[in-house]
């Protein structure tokens, strides 16, 4: 392919896949396929699947909100971008494949684009995704520095594409609220785990961390009690609405917690860590498609 390409077009298309990096293009995916699944099985249970997914308004919600979250990625590199060399280097693209600059000349095309989008479906989405990007920008700049308060921030805003979506169709299905509310308990768990991996460079660049703070022995303790409180909102949304098809969902994320909890009391290293968090990733892309049974 290389040959078919002439220094500058090979120049562009490895920038292109630098910026797809950057804003974890995969990730995006996944939060707008949740989108659509929550506004099909959970909002519109009623309508034909494909009524919903050819809504052509539903589409330009979707796709703002994938521009303000890339733009929030963006900008979390970007204040991130001494720690992550610590922590992962290998992951780095900021001043390795893109310059600061180019990154934040792309974190404000992206937020224009996903304003100008909502604008067009209404000023309710549009004023949702404008508080949405101010505070991915503030959680980056400040509040993820700050402890535990930084992951519950973090945990907010990893559920709050789907309040878009409630916003759009001015429907509030308390079913959405149960199921993420488990998601987000997930995340939470996931985000102390980060804390733990990410506490070499967190101690050099001064970030506050329930680890730092508190040892990794009070961290674990705070991971058990996530682990006790996570069956409550299954149970909630099962006595209320009798869903019987996503409770395979749950049993098994249920179980997949309980191997985290052992896993945490045996954990001694950031391997074993790390093995702890991709766990965690799993139960939450699995909790993602599991909403087509909700």
């Amino acid at each position: 392919m290389s040959r078919l390409l002439n220094r500058r077009q090979r120049y562009a298309l490895f920038k292109f896949f630098a910026l797809l990096s950057l804003v974890r293009w995969y990730n995006i995916l996944i939060i707008i396929g949740a989108q659509y699944l929550a506004a099909v099985f959970m909002l519109n249970p009623e309508l034909p699947w494909h009524e919903v997914v050819l809504d052509f308004n539903l589409f330009i919600v979707a796709l703002s909100t994938g521009f303000i979250v890339a733009s929030g990625f963006i900008i979390n590199a970007f204040y991130d971008l001494e720690r992550d060399v610590i922590n992962k280097p290998q992951e780095v693209v900021i001043n390795r494949l893109l310059s600061q600059q180019t990154g934040l000349n792309f974190y404000f095309l992206f937020n224009t684009i996903g304003m100008i989008l909502s604008f067009y479906v209404s000023k309710k989405v549009m004023l949702f995704n404008f508080l949405f990007s101010i505070a991915l920008w503030f959680y980056s700049h400040k509040l993820k520095k700050l402890g535990f308060l930084g992951n519950i921030s973090a945990v907010l805003l990893t559920v709050a594409p789907f309040l878009v979506i409630v916003v759009y169709y001015r429907d509030i299905n308390p079913a959405i609220f149960f199921y993420v509310a488990f998601i987000a308990v997930v995340q939470l768990t996931r985000e102390i785990v980060k804390d733990v991996l990410a506490q070499k460079g967190d101690v050099i660049y001064g970030y506050n961390s329930v680890p730092l703070n508190f040892g990794i022995t009070q961290s674990k303790r705070l991971i058990y009690t996530l682990v006790i409180l996570s069956p409550l909102p299954p149970a909630a949304l099962y006595i209320i609405y009798d869903f019987n098809r996503v409770a395979y969902y749950f049993i098994a994320a249920l179980s997949a917690l309980v191997l985290v909890s052992v896993l945490t009391y045996k954990a001694r290293n950031k391997a074993d860590f790390s093995r702890i968090n991709n766990i965690l990733k799993g139960v939450i892309a699995a909790g993602i498609l599991s909403i087509a049974l909700v």
